[in-house]
């Protein structure tokens, strides 16, 4: 029987964000080469769907609210007995509304905070212990090239995922020497087709595949150290 030599079979991975259109192609491609997923998601009725997407095989699906933290030690405990000790958390959760001040709905920026930063610390924190005691493994999260630049319309966007970065800095900096390594890639547009029909006049040859996006997370989180917690992809500002 020939052997499988690629470095991602047999990986066990934690990934959130499989429901979007960045996570659906990683999870596709690290299923492709092999790898055991662990696949949480934000919706009781998301477990069926995803289920039916990936198929039972070498994966384990369970529905984790964005600040339930037992749900989430539960459900990294169930991976770990299922398919064997996690090497990587993977988070592309998220999610992005545009309105003006004054014009965005009361609550909107509490579901963004809840969309990209609370759904994946929650999970963060649940999975950190295990990897702390094996000395190894790698958190890795989505952030924005977009931060810093300000943005009309995107006040509550940008605020949660400036609010990302930084818990990925600080998380970096309280992980070092502990064999665990936390990272953000900060991709700027996604040439997805959700983004083509928001930004219908702008000119997507600029914009980012996302299988690049996907084998920068990958590099990140099983290839050599990153420079730093936050990585802005190959021909950003």
């Amino acid at each position: 029987m020939p052997i499988n030599t690629d470095p991602f079979a047999g990986k066990v991975v934690l990934l959130c964000g499989a429901t979007g259109t960045l996570g659906s192609a990683l999870a596709r491609h690290l299923l492709q080469r092999g790898s055991r997923l662990g696949i949480a998601v934000r919706r009781p009725w998301q477990v069926a769907k995803v289920v039916e997407t990936y198929g039972p095989t070498r994966t384990l699906v369970g529905h984790v609210p964005s600040q339930d933290g037992e749900a989430a030690a539960g459900f990294v405990k169930g991976v770990a007995d299922a398919l064997g000790p996690i090497s990587a958390f993977l988070c592309t959760a998220g999610t992005r509304r545009d309105a003006p001040i004054g014009k965005d709905p009361a609550g909107e920026l509490a579901e963004l905070l809840e969309a990209n930063l609370l759904a994946g610390c929650n999970l963060a924190r649940a999975v950190v212990g295990p990897m702390r005691r094996r000395r190894t493994g790698s958190l890795v999260f989505v952030g924005s090239g977009e931060v810093g630049a300000g943005g009309t319309g995107s006040v509550g966007f940008l605020t949660a995922k400036a609010a990302l970065h930084e818990y990925v800095r600080a998380l970096a900096c309280e992980l070092a020497d502990t064999g665990v390594r936390a990272a953000a890639v900060l991709p700027t547009t996604l040439d997805t087709p959700a983004n083509r029909q928001r930004l219908p006049a702008a000119d997507p040859r600029g914009w980012q595949p996302v299988e690049q996006v996907v084998e920068a997370l990958l590099d990140c989180a099983f290839g050599p150290p990153p420079p730093g917690p936050l990585l802005r992809l190959p021909g950003q500002g």
